[in-house]
């Protein structure tokens, strides 16, 4: 499958976006790729026949379907992922370069080893902090579709959630940015079943050192400095 000159933005949450997230959305037209923003009600436009969404979907938090979506898009539909975040720079050339090597994925070097996923035990956590310069961040990336890569990704992400399907319908997100022993405003620990990471940075992480030849690292990060509600 040709790998398409398009970046895909999710905003999986009820609520209006902030005059912050607007502005970085804006930006990311300097990328140079046609931007696809993905939200509730254009969602369906991209489901795949024959691979619907995970029945666990509707019971994830708005964090936790971002996470899910990345996943399926770049596993289906190939292109680029951004988090809405400040983009300065053109990924015109990085896209290029990907498309004309053998490799999977195009990405950021992940920042420091503070950036690493953490929740699949120490040793393992630990052994992915020590390489972390081995692999590319979360918050964007240009993916060729249908590879190895996003085929374990996938395949991955669904084993989570097929494991934490009954327990998700028994407790399901009651937060945007809810996570399993968050504790909400009024004291109570959530019963949510999902870590913050957990069908996200611990999958996709580890996959970057299984798969770290076919890894491009080439891609201009986007902008961190910025908070955005």
């Amino acid at each position: 499958m040709k790998l398409q000159p398009r970046i895909f933005c999710l905003w999986t949450d009820k609520n209006i976006m902030s005059e912050d997230r607007y502005n970085a959305l804006s930006s990311i037209r300097n990328s140079g790729l046609e931007v696809i923003f993905i939200n509730r009600e254009n969602l369906s436009l991209w489901i795949v026949e024959n691979s619907p969404l995970h029945p666990a979907y509707n019971y994830l938090s708005s964090v936790h379907k971002a996470d899910y979506l990345r996943c399926y898009l770049m596993h289906h539909h190939g292109g680029a992922y951004a988090d809405i975040k400040q983009i300065r720079n053109s990924w015109l050339l990085p896209f290029e370069q990907l498309e004309k090597s053998d490799c999977f994925i195009s990405g950021y070097r992940e920042v420091s080893c503070i950036e690493t996923a953490r929740g699949r035990g120490l040793v393992k956590d630990l052994w992915l902090a020590f390489n972390f310069y081995r692999v590319i961040g979360n918050c964007a990336y240009i993916c060729k579709p249908k590879t190895a890569f996003t085929e374990d990704w996938f395949d991955s992400v669904h084993n989570v959630l097929n494991v934490k399907y009954d327990i998700l319908k028994s407790y399901p997100a009651k937060h945007p940015r809810d996570f399993s022993n968050k504790i909400f405003e009024d004291g109570l620990v959530s019963d949510y079943p999902l870590r913050w990471t957990e069908i996200c940075g611990e999958i996709f992480h580890p996959l970057c050192l299984k798969y770290s030849k076919k890894l491009l690292k080439n891609l201009p990060s986007p902008d961190f400095t910025q908070k955005y509600l």
